[in-house]
């Protein structure tokens, strides 16, 4: 194993800089820039302070140019600096990152807690009022779109009921400290966290009752119903033993997305994590932040996929990785 844990990261090193050099390029080329942006605001802005602007950003370099420069440092540990936050766009990651952990986490715990229950219940419960009901939900899950269901729970939860806030992560104009602030924040995280829940729960419970109708159906089981061991027995210490190995490989990839942010809830809910911040970013021409920020992504998309295959391995002995 370490042998490919050793070849996977170096394979991951050449996918890195293709993955870089492509965001760079498309940044480079995207209709609108980030002197454009500041400079549409500015009636009297002339075609001098443009150019100015243009190079003090390090934006009169070509393509090939300016890759080039961002790769030298960026080996070197640093990302360059954000142009709207105006600070390392590493040190702004590192800052956001951890608003967004702190609303996925929860989220994240409440997946595996109804998911896969769920769709265990539905597997062992086949083609009844159960099966429909669960797998109709999870159906909901995936089809909703999440600005339409955020909108909803915010028309009926904070316009209509006033239960809860509607935007932002604080209340303003309070001046909460200590446990206080946290609960004041958690407030805050209820509607956000239900829209993650909610819309990611189908895709995960579908994938348990799929993989437990497969275990079901194998020699195994009717081996042990066959001896005489009880229903009970023969789903939870058997069965669902087995359905837990690509269920748990599924979820170490998921793990890393816990730190990646969610673009359009965090926007909806003016939440400043990793995924509003990106947007804003993105919209603004940041290249060295949104840099940062895809090449952020993508190491932890590497990292989730290789914990996968680890994990796998690890609770499968009959799978050896080579």
């Amino acid at each position: 194993m370490r042998q490919y844990i050793i070849r996977r990261l170096f394979i991951s090193i050449f996918i890195l800089l293709g993955v870089s050099a492509i965001i760079y390029g498309l940044l480079r080329t995207a209709p609108a820039d980030y002197v454009s942006t500041i400079t549409n605001g500015i009636p009297d802005a002339t075609p001098e302070m443009k150019a100015k602007l243009t190079e003090l950003y390090g934006l009169d370099k070509g393509i090939v140019e300016g890759y080039v420069d961002w790769l030298s440092s960026a080996l070197k540990g640093d990302l360059g600096q954000s142009f709207i936050y105006n600070k390392p766009a590493q040190d702004v990651i590192k800052d956001k990152m951890w608003v967004s952990f702190w609303m996925a986490l929860p989220s994240f715990i409440l997946q595996l807690l109804i998911a896969i229950p769920l769709g265990i219940i539905s597997a062992t419960k086949q083609y009844s009022i159960t099966d429909y009901t669960v797998t109709t939900i999870a159906l909901i899950g995936i089809s909703l779109p999440s600005f339409f269901f955020a909108a909803v729970l915010q028309r009926a939860f904070s316009m209509g009921l006033g239960w809860f806030p509607l935007q932002g992560m604080v209340t303003a104009r309070e001046d909460y400290v200590g446990f206080a602030h946290i609960m004041d924040m958690a407030w805050h995280f209820v509607l956000p966290i239900t829209v993650l829940t909610v819309l990611s729960i189908g895709g995960l419970m579908r994938y348990s009752r799929t993989n437990m109708l497969e275990v079901l159906n194998a020699d195994y089981i009717r081996t042990a119903r066959a001896k005489g061991l009880s229903e009970h027995k023969v789903i939870y210490k058997h069965a669902f033993r087995n359905t837990l190995i690509p269920i748990v490989t599924m979820v170490g990839g998921m793990i890393p997305g816990l730190f990646s942010g969610a673009m359009i809830t965090e926007g909806i809910f003016s939440i400043e994590g990793l995924g509003y911040i990106g947007l804003k970013a993105l919209r603004s021409g940041d290249i060295p932040f949104m840099m940062a920020f895809t090449m952020f992504l993508a190491i932890l998309t590497l990292l989730g996929t290789l914990l996968s295959d680890i994990l796998y391995a690890v609770v499968d002995p009959r799978v050896r990785l080579k």
